[in-house]
């Protein structure tokens, strides 16, 4: 029987995620993967402050005193005031993912599963990830009850995160436009994504998906990377969708595997 792949898991995390750390360690230290086949790796936020010192040391002796079967490893970024305003309110997860795929092109793992601090994986999911066979794959996350409260919505129901796109570029060939307004429109496709709710079952794809729980191969990374659109009106998940759509790249989402999302109330959605 043929092994199965490596794979690099990268965390970025903060001392705004702490909530989420012990349950994110539990779950990790349980995945159903040959453990010589995994690496673990934690980029930690610091602002230079206390509480960011006390995050990154909680979370080297918690990982320490995890005891994981693979290796492990914990990075830190040093966001500065120039980082903070070339990506706006994304800054510090862009700097850790810069940090971790700097980290993982070094080495030569198969695949990237990207995970949020605040989203803990159950146990099957990276086989589960692995079998969809697609350039970048998702599991089914739902909002956090904060977001789903800042965007005004309706409190008693769970908001999956994926969606569609409105419009696609190849719509742009049915119109008669002048070159300068068709490439004007193909410049906001990238930067400002046009999406729109989409249903379905089983695996969707060609979907537009937050990056929470997302498996990449080599390829895909070493391509594109991970950044914020110039546009910066979405976040750098978003973003990266659509250059892996523009690439010729396949984004799927498998509806029936579930990734947690946990909240500062406690709660998972």
């Amino acid at each position: 029987m043929p092994k199965l792949p490596t794979v690099y898991i990268g965390v970025p995390t903060g001392d705004n995620k702490e909530y989420a750390m012990l349950y994110m360690l539990a779950t990790l230290r349980n995945i159903d993967y040959p453990p010589d086949r995994l690496t673990l790796n934690i980029a930690v936020t610091h602002l230079g402050n206390e509480a960011s010192e006390q995050y990154l040391n909680n979370v080297r002796t918690l990982v320490e005193a995890s005891n994981f079967p693979y290796k492990t490893n914990v990075l830190v970024t040093y966001p500065t005031l120039t980082d903070m305003m070339r990506w706006g309110p994304y800054f510090a997860i862009i700097i850790n993912l810069h940090k971790l795929r700097i980290d993982f092109l070094k080495g030569a793992s198969e695949y990237f599963w990207l995970l949020g601090g605040d989203n803990p994986p159950p146990r099957p999911t990276l086989k589960k990830l692995l079998k969809l066979k697609t350039d970048v794959a998702s599991a089914l996350i739902n909002q956090r009850f904060v977001r789903i409260k800042q965007m005004r919505m309706d409190k008693s129901k769970r908001y999956p995160v994926y969606w569609g796109r409105a419009w696609e570029l190849g719509d742009l060939d049915e119109l008669d436009l002048e070159p300068a307004l068709r490439e004007e429109l193909r410049t906001a496709w990238v930067e400002f994504m046009f999406l729109a709710k989409i249903q379905g079952e089983g695996i969707l794809h060609n979907v537009v998906v937050g990056s929470g729980c997302s498996l990449l191969k080599r390829k895909v990374f070493e391509h594109i990377g991970c950044v914020l659109g110039s546009g910066g009106t979405q976040s750098e998940d978003l973003h990266f969708c659509q250059l892996a759509r523009l690439e010729g790249f396949d984004v799927a989402v498998d509806l029936d595997t579930r990734c947690l999302h946990f909240d500062q109330n406690g709660k998972m959605y």
